[in-house]
């Protein structure tokens, strides 16, 4: 039976009707920064950092001034020292502002600036390693490599990538900082580049994807592997810690997994049995102590349904190299599935150890300024049981654990940030 949560730990709005359109929390819970936003205009926005009591540490606004939409996405490092903001700052289609994406890190304790800066592109996604030394970052068509400098004073750029065919909508770095991997979709009428905050924005039938991968070593990146899917487009992708496997999600509603082993194809490619799949707009993957691998995702059902899909898959490795075969291949077995109120958004996520599953959920009204109501969820990852679920007014789109398994924080369209206990 599932448990009504009316309260979270602690909650903050900074200033209705603004959004928060991306939470992030360090491996330990203590720290978690936020962005607010505001999808349907303008106004003066702010990254944020609290610590696990409710209380605000510091606040730095778009050095811009007023802004359109605001910060799209944030990270803090694993460790919590680092932070860093990504959004839009005008609207792309104004042609008097040819650099609308803007870019900043903040060192976490003194929130001093090392990275300002603005590029052509809304910033899609932000990623730091555990330790803050390298961040990735990913807008309109390039994939960018940031490293800190020995003095912890600055970012600077050490190599970009720009696609000649898609949009690079994800992009993550691992903890331990040796791996970056990005996905990328090119739609049919190629109209859908920089995608809202709207997991059912698309209904575009997408042509193609791609899952792009590169190694780090000593500030070094190297191109590693590039899957290309024909028939359908990547909408996220996560790594694991050590770099060694990262997952997608597709358009299709299926998952996939890639293994540094054979960086340039999928190990596995997973789906529900369920017909009216739609586009999966959230994906993380785990390896746990033991070395269990986890891929959650989460999934829209077709327009006419208008519901959501949760299912969790284990990776298995099928043939040792011991056992005479000249290398081993890999299966996905989805452990358990569930439906979800609305379309999954992207707050799905789990803990190192694969304890827990989160998801979000709720949908736009159409081309309107309304929307759904929606949900917190978290599910307990070895059986599928919800063991809690806390209700909105309005959509919710970010949705975090922290990497123990202690915490969790979630943002939601009402302006709401949420952040709960689960030692309590």
């Amino acid at each position: 039976m599932s448990k009504q949560v009316n309260n979270a730990t602690w909650q903050f709005t900074p200033t209705t009707p603004l959004q928060i359109n991306s939470v992030s929390i360090s491996d330990d819970g203590t720290r978690c920064a936020f962005g607010s936003s505001f999808e349907r205009g303008s106004g003066t926005f702010y990254t944020y950092l609290f610590d696990d009591q409710g209380n605000q540490l510091w606040k730095q606004p778009i050095s811009s001034g007023e802004t359109y939409q605001g910060v799209f996405w944030v990270a803090v490092s694993g460790d919590g020292q680092f932070v860093a903001s990504g959004g839009e700052t005008s609207d792309s289609k104004d042609k008097n502002n040819p650099e609308p994406g803007y870019l900043q890190a903040f060192a976490a304790d003194s929130a001093q600036v090392l990275l300002n800066i603005n590029l052509y592109s809304r910033i899609n996604q932000v990623s730091l390693s555990h330790d803050g030394q390298y961040l990735a970052v990913c807008y309109g068509h390039t994939i960018e490599i940031y490293q800190l400098n020995e003095a912890a004073t600055a970012y600077a750029s050490i190599f970009k990538d720009t696609s000649t065919s898609y949009s690079i909508n994800s992009c993550v770095i691992s903890h331990d900082g040796s791996t970056v991997v990005a996905s990328g979709i090119q739609y049919a009428d190629d109209n859908n580049s920089t995608p809202s905050n709207d997991a059912t924005t698309s209904s575009t039938t997408s042509t193609s994807g791609q899952i792009v991968s590169y190694s780090i070593n000593n500030g070094t990146v190297s191109p590693m592997g590039q899957c290309t899917l024909d028939s359908t487009g990547c909408m996220r992708v996560a790594v694991t810690d050590n770099g060694q496997i990262w997952a997608a999600s597709l358009h299709d509603g299926s998952c996939v997994l890639v293994h540094s082993l054979k960086p340039n194809e999928l190990a596995w490619q997973c789906k529900p049995d369920q017909s009216d799949l739609s586009l999966a707009y959230a994906v993380d993957v785990t390896q746990t102590d033991m070395g269990d691998v986890y891929v959650a995702c989460g999934a829209n059902l077709d327009s006419k349904t208008n519901g959501g899909f949760l299912y969790l898959v284990k990776s298995v490795r099928m043939v040792y190299a011991d056992d005479g075969y000249p290398e081993p291949y890999f299966k996905g077995i989805i452990q358990w599935s569930t439906p979800i109120q609305f379309g999954v958004n992207p707050g799905v996520s789990l803990d190192k150890n694969a304890t827990y599953v989160t998801a979000t959920d709720g949908k736009p009204d159409g081309q309107t300024v309304k929307e759904s109501a929606g949900s917190f969820y978290l599910f307990e990852a070895a059986t599928g049981t919800l063991i809690w679920q806390q209700n909105t007014n309005m959509m919710n789109w970010p949705m975090m654990l922290a990497q123990d398994g202690g915490s969790v924080i979630g943002g939601s369209d009402n302006g709401s940030v949420y952040y709960w206990s689960l030692n309590n």
